[in-house]
């Protein structure tokens, strides 16, 4: 039988989910005309970029669940979550808006935007120019684009379009090919994602071997399977501008506690 990760076309989770999205979301991509789309009138974007200018920070997530992990959160309340974050100290919230398989909502961006007063950044996967000026019409002040969900061309396409809308991208990598590719379109900000997209395996030593072959003066976050201060401290070393920390946070009593414990030790 095929793995929970990969199906028997051989598909990767990856593979699975922008295909439901382009299932899901394929009409209104059909549809969708840039100068037919109405902006929403809002506050300007917050800068993540800001907070990192200003020193270390942790973008703290929320999300109800993951593909790998099943529902993390069962008292799941994402606005509430990110005022404790907030409280806490976070340098800015991840919202995880993917619903099918990660148990997000759209509205639950909207929620936590209302909620803080910190950068918000929506994660999910982004492949096509509607889904960005939708970010910016339900609030976000960041996009998280996945290199390897999309081809070069697309990625500098929709990195583009949200630096027009005031919006900044986290540029998310996973394999010094696709660092190769995303480093082409000049990101001010990348992620290194530790968690390999095709089986799930974590190894949060991808990011040391990777922040290696990123030029100075760009941001770069590690994502995923970071739950102790002691290798927050080692990042920091290392050179990095900030952590994402979602699962560790969620799976605790409080969460703003063990954000402030990762922090500060």
């Amino acid at each position: 039988m095929p793995s929970p990760t990969t199906s028997r076309r051989g598909e990767n989770l990856l593979d699975r989910i922008v295909a439901r999205i382009r299932k899901d979301e394929g009409p209104a991509f059909r549809a969708f005309s840039r100068a037919a789309f109405p902006l929403a009138r809002r506050p300007r974007p917050r800068s993540i970029l800001a907070s990192f200018d200003r020193g270390f920070g942790l973008i703290a997530e929320a999300k109800k669940g993951s593909p790998s992990r099943g529902i993390i959160r069962e008292d799941y309340d994402p606005a509430e979550l990110a005022r404790a974050y907030q409280a806490a100290g976070a340098a800015a919230i991840s919202v995880v808006t993917e619903k099918n398989f990660f148990f997000g909502g759209k509205t639950h961006l909207r929620w936590v935007k209302h909620a803080v007063r910190l950068p918000v950044l929506r994660k999910d996967f982004l492949i096509h120019p509607r889904q960005i000026f939708e970010s910016y019409n339900l609030g976000a002040d960041c996009v998280l684009l996945i290199a390897a969900c999309l081809s070069p061309r697309r990625l500098e396409h929709l990195h583009r379009l949200a630096a027009s809308l005031g919006l900044e991208a986290l540029v998310e990598v996973h394999t010094a090919s696709e660092l190769d590719f995303a480093l082409r379109i000049k990101p001010r900000l990348i992620g290194i994602n530790n968690r390999n997209l095709g089986d799930l395996s974590v190894d949060w030593k991808t990011s040391l071997i990777l922040r290696k072959l990123i030029p100075r003066g760009i941001h770069v976050i590690s994502e995923s399977g970071l739950r102790t201060p002691e290798q927050v401290r080692v990042l920091r070393e290392y050179g990095f501008s900030g952590v994402l920390v979602g699962e560790h946070l969620l799976r605790q009593a409080d969460p703003g506690r063990a954000l402030r414990e990762l922090i500060y030790g």
